[in-house]
């Protein structure tokens, strides 16, 4: 993902190398792999600060911080919840494990930096309904593939969204809709491309199989990504500022160029 202005788009190039350098431990790297930074969130993010008129020195570190702490989430949710009975295995799983804590760790020494109580507060009620979120959504029977991804896009908005409550003021609610349904999309083609080309199907193409079959669960997902899609230009009409509007609209443009791009490769298989 990248911005049309080539001064943003540097801003968020420094803004992911920044990321990546408070993401960096030379022990934890030599076994395992960081998660990959989300681009489309760090354009989001940046975006909506921006507009909110934030200061570029704080805007910097609030998306550092809030990058960071997904990369502590998603660092935890690799940990696999079967017993691990090999060397390596354990090894790995107790790797993975601190490298969360590592990130989790990085991000409150930034905001301690900044003594901003305020952020501090959103982000840390964020966390514990994150945690809350994926008990339920990990430990509860009965989801349907709706319920099950509706609560994983609560899940993977919810940080972002906590910076809307924080700052958004009279713009929460449309910059808030715009996060839940871009980062559906993100949902929907990270699930379309695991289970197209990667072999390795996830929870909600499990659930929408069983429910509707194989064949018709693809559909329904390529029909949900277009409804997403079409949300989102609808949104993104209504966000005030020329500018930002471009940059939001070239960000879901970006999206379905993408989709484009997988369905092309899975009809070429």
């Amino acid at each position: 993902m990248s911005l049309l202005r080539d001064d943003f788009q540097e801003e968020i190039e420094s803004i992911v190398d920044q990321i990546k350098l408070h993401a960096e431990n030379r022990v934890l790297n030599q076994y395992i792999d960081n998660p990959p930074i989300s681009q489309l969130r760090v354009c989001l993010l940046y975006l909506f600060l921006r507009q909110c008129g934030i200061a570029e020195s704080k805007l910097r570190k609030y998306i550092v911080t809030a990058m960071l702490i997904q990369l502590g989430l998603d660092s935890h949710e690799r940990v696999s919840l079967s017993k691990e009975d090999t060397p390596t295995g354990i090894r790995t799983r107790q790797l993975t494990i601190l490298a969360g804590d590592y990130f989790s760790g990085q991000y409150y020494h930034l905001l301690a930096d900044m003594e901003d109580v305020q952020t501090i507060k959103q982000l840390a009620r964020s966390i514990q309904e994150i945690n809350e979120w994926k008990i339920s959504l990990y430990w509860e029977n009965g989801w349907t593939a709706e319920q099950y991804l509706r609560r994983k896009v609560d899940i993977e908005s919810s940080l972002l969204c906590s910076f809307g409550n924080a700052y958004g003021a009279d713009t929460a609610d449309v910059w808030m809709r715009i996060f839940s349904q871009m980062l559906l999309i993100e949902q929907l083609l990270v699930e379309y491309r695991a289970c197209r080309f990667e072999e390795r199907p996830g929870r909600y193409f499990h659930l929408l199989s069983q429910e509707e079959g194989t064949h018709n669960a693809y559909q329904s997902m390529l029909q949900n990504v277009h409804k997403a899609l079409h949300q989102c230009r609808k949104l993104t009409a209504l966000v005030e500022g020329e500018e930002c509007r471009t940059e939001l609209k070239h960000l879901v443009e970006q999206c379905a160029e993408e989709l484009d791009n997988q369905k092309a490769r899975a009809e070429e298989m």
